[in-house]
């Protein structure tokens, strides 16, 4: 178990006039101490720095040059000088004893504090500081002498019982450790130490008992989201179903928990698989809670937009996106993720005025231009989808996956317009750059077969080149239907149709019965090869879907 340190130890500003130190001080003294207490650091330090070069025993300005360093070994340095000059000097040690402790050397600053106590001994404050030293040292017994020396000058309380506990589990004694921490909260009780003793209890099974000090906490301060976490979970472990939601709802709705961490938790809910079926009201009760709680953080957003998208509640998640434009317009995630929602919702035209919008907005625009050039296409505005596509090129030279996927997108767009010639100059163009980009050699190769209307005898060049590079796209995605239905109707335009009907029934049993074009292929190889009847089948299903062509 952790426990947070007592005290983090942190150095004051220390005045002259407070009577530390009563040396008489030069002017060049009080104007480098004027700097500092205005907040004039750097010239303070340079100030400092020049002073001890003039006055070499002046241990005020070794302390304070110590104060300003941001170099451990050279802040070290100046406190031992400052020290060497008065040894006896409360503050230079304190300083430098701290300075230890920032940079984790205890067994360093566990030996001036302990030369402090010994010159210092009723100053309860030191007492603090070895506690977490001895602690984090595993001294346990000298830990537990100054807690009873501090609880001796300034009485019992909970950071004390906390560090006790600390101390007993450090020993290897939990049970007398949570024994102490029952006793105390006997009598001195608060939120957070029953939530200690509840989860203890939780741990070992014991939910009553938890569920007891979990309600006690909450009796004490009703908006205990650490108790409201506790006894959601030990309620859902119950079955107790509606007591978990009402509690978790708590945790959900709270201004204390990081909005990470509500994401995190409800990530890890909505994997929960059948759970998330059974109880799907009272989880998108949760996501609306949570996003009503942190409207305008990404991450929320992000999520909870994702969430009410997968649930078929597009509408939800393009209001929580244009509101949160709204008030970030400079959110480059939320303007990409706003309208990569209208991209899958297939509304091209809200993509083209998102896009738009960002594209004017962001200096790096790759991925909205890669969207608008999308939605222009299927829009049937090519020349724009193109303009896109060029810009892409240009505002990307080097990078060869744009490089590839512009190409390859300008060629399709070539040879929509009706100019194969220029298309096959673009997939040359992208294959340059990555010989084995099976999109490209699909496509160049189907392109290759318009014109061939019947089988020929012996392929020709045209169909050797398109039977090359269809080969290396099914090596690479052999189940992908439309790859192999290009391969399969290379076959058949070759006379080979026995294998061209191999691979069409390979085809159907990934997907190619959803598409008419690979349908109407395969009906025609099977009329090739004289089985009318089922090739009948198969044209009527093509005809019902629709082709490409």
């Amino acid at each position: 178990m952790k426990m947070k340190f007592i005290r983090k130890i942190v150095l004051a500003s220390i005045f002259l006039f407070s009577g530390i130190f009563a040396n008489a001080q030069s002017q060049a003294y009080f104007d480098a101490l004027d700097a500092y207490n205005s907040g004039n650091k750097e010239a303070a330090y340079n100030q400092f720095k020049n002073l001890v070069k003039a006055e070499p025993e002046n241990d005020a300005a070794y302390y304070y040059l110590a104060i300003l360093s941001e170099d451990f070994l050279e802040r070290e340095d100046n406190f031992k000088k400052a020290i060497a000059l008065d040894p006896g000097n409360f503050w230079y040690k304190y300083g430098l004893a701290s300075d230890y402790v920032n940079n984790r050397d205890a067994d360093k600053a566990l030996e001036l504090f302990e030369e402090l106590i010994k010159e210092n001994p009723r100053k309860t404050s030191l007492y603090y500081d070895v506690v977490n030293l001895y602690i984090a040292k595993g001294y346990s017994d000298k830990a537990m002498e100054a807690l009873d020396r501090i609880e001796g000058q300034t009485g019992k309380s909970d950071p004390l019982a906390m560090a006790r506990m600390q101390v007993y589990m450090q020993k290897g004694e939990q049970k007398k450790a949570f024994e102490f921490l029952q006793d105390y909260y006997k009598e001195y009780r608060s939120p957070r130490l029953a939530c200690i003793l509840a989860d203890y209890y939780a741990g070992l099974y014991q939910e009553q008992e938890a569920l007891k000090y979990y309600e006690e906490a909450l009796a004490m301060d009703p908006d205990c989201v650490e108790a409201s976490y506790g006894a959601a979970h030990v309620y859902r472990a119950q079955g107790a179903y509606d007591l978990y939601f009402k509690n978790i709802r708590d945790f959900i709705k709270s201004g204390y928990v990081p909005a990470e961490d509500k994401v995190k938790y409800m990530q890890e809910m909505l994997g929960s698989g059948q759970f998330v079926q059974v109880f799907a009201p009272q989880i998108d009760s949760l996501m609306t809670d949570m996003y009503l709680s942190h409207p305008t953080d990404s991450t929320v957003t992000g999520f909870s937009a994702a969430y009410y998208y997968q649930t078929g509640q597009v509408d939800k998640a393009l209001t929580v996106y244009e509101t949160l434009m709204e008030e970030y317009p400079d959110d480059m995630g939320a303007a990409f993720n706003l309208c990569l929602i209208y991209y899958y919702s297939e509304d091209w035209d809200n993509v083209v005025k998102y896009t738009t919008a960002a594209i004017q907005r962001f200096e790096e625009p790759l991925d909205f231009l890669q969207l608008r050039g999308i939605a222009f296409w299927r829009l049937g505005e090519y020349d724009s989808s193109a303009e896109d596509y060029q810009t892409l090129l240009a505002l990307a030279p080097k990078d060869s996956a744009v490089s590839v996927s512009c190409y390859s997108a300008l060629g399709d767009l070539a040879h929509q317009a009706g100019d194969p010639k220029q298309a096959y100059r673009y997939y040359d163009k992208a294959l340059r750059i990555n010989p084995d980009y099976a999109p490209v050699l699909n496509n160049y190769a189907y392109y290759l077969t318009n014109g061939y209307t019947q089988p020929l005898k012996r392929p020709d060049a045209t169909l050797r080149k398109a039977m090359q590079m269809s080969l290396k796209t099914i090596q690479q995605e052999p189940d992908n239907p439309t790859y192999v239905d290009t391969y399969a109707w290379l076959l058949h335009l070759v006379g080979r149709d026995v294998e061209a009907k191999a691979m069409f029934k390979h085809a159907m049993l990934y997907g190619g019965k959803e598409s008419g074009t690979i349908l109407e292929h395969y009906a025609t190889v099977l009329q090739t090869l004289g089985e009318n009847d089922l090739a009948n089948v198969y044209f009527k299903q093509a005809q019902a879907l629709g082709t490409d062509e």
